[in-house]
């Protein structure tokens, strides 16, 4: 028990209180009688806003020259009282929710009278003790999915992100009502679950990802932006008869250093121009071909190097060196902007590129720029709440380049130089169910795109089954090595469903290789013949491939390539 104001000693209170009777001889036991003997604060989720103070009002019979209020329980932080007369208000301040979690709190708030044992009041009596109980009702909340994309009419599974899963439990997952095939509560925070082919009569259909859990004291809040976004398979869309399709970049661009596709909106996303002119390019396709939308004002972003979704799709978080912006997907216009970090990062260091996880969290990286093989620092850049943080599992790296799941469960960090570091540093991932960095038991030194001299991210499938760094050396989800692609690889990407990497090779050829085949002598053999391809030369290459896996883009200098991917070569 805790005393929200400290007990008062009659010879004070005497020339304090106005309104109180004169000390009596003992012989009278003060009353104190609350208006209610039960108190509830009750929120939507842990995400709400503390809840308003709630106040009781206490009368004190004559004779009563004293008051304690004592409180316990987590329920409760604080309360206080004032006394006018034989009427005492006392207020009640909750804690507030993101502290407790979900589940329903308790407390106690104990309100005792106290009135003179003598005729100086130099000793005090006690008397009755009125006892408030005080509840706090918080529901459970999703506030994540991942992937929050999927295609219309098949079947797939998604790792949710929440809060208060454990504390009531879970009879049920829903998508937009259509209940899960299957799910596990893997923790308070996580469940992964299992959704049947899902139709919807608009395309894209935003489904609400909610759990059912009975016994909760209200219903499980599901965050705005947790839907699970239903699209068609674009299947040949985009490749009708397997023709290959070059979008040509405007006038002024010459190079770009990111690629993605935005399944939810069916369009490309690039920064094009690294250096000080960078930009975001963005083509949508319109049904019948890729239009250039910000061909009249593109966004702008000073000393832009890397751009990423946020975890819900909702955001475009466009990293500079010096700061992240928040850039409306479709508009691109402008949203916040945010200093690089919570304290001065070190001279010379700025920040380098950025991969996000599936618990609202972008792991962003620093550089500088291999002048040293010297560490810098990592952060995670929250995305709800914007802003920078560095936990204190982030290591100190050497001007790693991240690449994620899409699912978000793990962001694999490779770092390094082989012109700067003798021993070949360690490979670092950070998980998001846990949210924390830990070095694996792989280690080498990130090679260069021998065109650019610019690191090749790290290529995850969607669940991370495979894992492949440097653009070659494979790896299981425990950073196991498996095998190993050619090193004249530009740029991988790998199909939706493991089972094969696709290459960009130097000799200007799309190439496929069958992850599940094994390696012959520690090296994966191509799955068929090459498709020659022309993104242009000399730039960086980045790769990326639609959600079906039936569609593969590759840019380079000049354009972007899109051609079907050769499925049946990993099959």
């Amino acid at each position: 028990m805790r005393f929200a104001v400290g007990f008062l000693r009659a010879a004070a209170l005497l020339g304090m209180v106005a309104g109180l009777s004169a000390c009596g001889t003992g012989n009278q036991q003060p009353v104190a009688s609350a208006s209610t003997n039960s108190l509830t604060f009750s929120v939507q989720s842990p995400d709400a806003a503390t809840p308003a103070p709630l106040t009781v009002t206490a009368s004190v019979s004559p004779g009563t020259v004293s008051i304690s209020i004592l409180h316990g329980g987590s329920a409760i932080t604080s309360a206080s009282y004032t006394l006018t007369g034989n009427t005492a208000q006392i207020v009640v301040d909750p804690a507030s929710p993101s502290s407790l979690g979900a589940g329903v709190f308790h407390g106690t708030v104990t309100v005792t009278g106290y009135s003179c044992g003598n005729a100086d009041c130099s000793q005090l009596v006690s008397g009755n003790a009125q006892i408030i109980t005080v509840t706090y009702d918080i529901p459970p909340i999703v506030r994540y999915v991942a992937p929050y994309v999927a295609l219309a009419g098949t079947s797939g599974s998604v790792i949710i992100q929440g809060q208060g899963f454990e504390a009531y439990p879970v009879q049920d997952v829903t998508f937009g009502g259509t209940s899960a095939t299957s799910f596990s509560v893997v923790s308070d925070t996580q469940i992964d679950a299992s959704y049947p082919g899902l139709s919807a009569s608009t395309y894209p259909a935003q489904l609400p990802v909610q759990i059912v859990a009975p016994s909760s004291p209200g219903p499980a809040f599901t965050d705005p932006g947790a839907n699970l976004v239903v699209v068609p398979a674009t299947g040949s869309t985009y490749t009708p008869n397997g023709a290959t399709t070059l979008i040509s970049y405007p006038s002024g661009v010459t190079g770009i250093s990111q690629l993605f596709y935005d399944a939810w909106r069916q369009a490309l996303l690039l920064v094009a121009n690294p250096g000080s002119g960078a930009e975001v390019l963005r083509y949508a396709y319109n049904g019948s071909s890729w239009v250039n939308t910000g061909a009249t004002s593109p966004a702008t972003v000073p000393n832009l190097v890397d751009i990423a979704l946020s975890t819900d799709g909702n955001e475009l978080l466009a990293l500079s060196q010096q700061q992240l912006t928040e850039l409306d997907p479709t508009s691109l216009s402008l949203d916040s902007t945010y200093t690089s970090s919570p304290v001065p990062a070190p001279s010379g260091v700025t920040l380098k590129n950025l991969a996000v996880a599936n618990n609202g969290y972008a792991v962003v990286t620093t550089g500088n720029g291999f002048t040293s093989s010297a560490g810098t620092p990592a952060y995670l850049f929250a995305a709800r709440a914007p802003g920078f943080s560095q936990p204190s599992s982030a290591p100190s790296l050497d001007n790693a380049t991240p690449g994620a799941s899409a699912n978000g469960s793990l962001v694999a960090l490779q770092q390094g130089d082989p012109s700067l570091a003798s021993t070949p540093p360690v490979v670092y991932d950070y998980t998001a169910s846990s949210g924390t960095f830990a070095a694996t038991g792989a280690t080498l030194n990130q090679s260069e795109n021998p065109q650019t001299q610019s690191a090749i991210a790290p290529a995850l499938d969607p669940s991370a089954v495979h894992i492949v760094l440097n653009g070659t050396n494979v790896y299981n989800n425990s950073f196991g090595y498996l095998g190993a692609l050619p090193s004249s690889t530009l740029a991988v990407a790998l199909s939706p469903d493991s089972n094969c990497a696709y290459t960009y090779d130097s000799s200007g050829q799309l190439l496929a290789y069958n992850l599940n085949a094994g390696p012959t002598n520690g090296a994966y053999p191509a799955a068929g013949p090459g498709t020659a391809v022309s993104p242009g030369t000399g730039g960086t290459i980045r790769m990326a491939i639609t959600p079906d896996g039936g569609t593969l883009f590759i840019a380079g200098s000049s354009g972007i390539v899109i051609l079907p991917a050769p499925l049946s070569q990993c099959q």
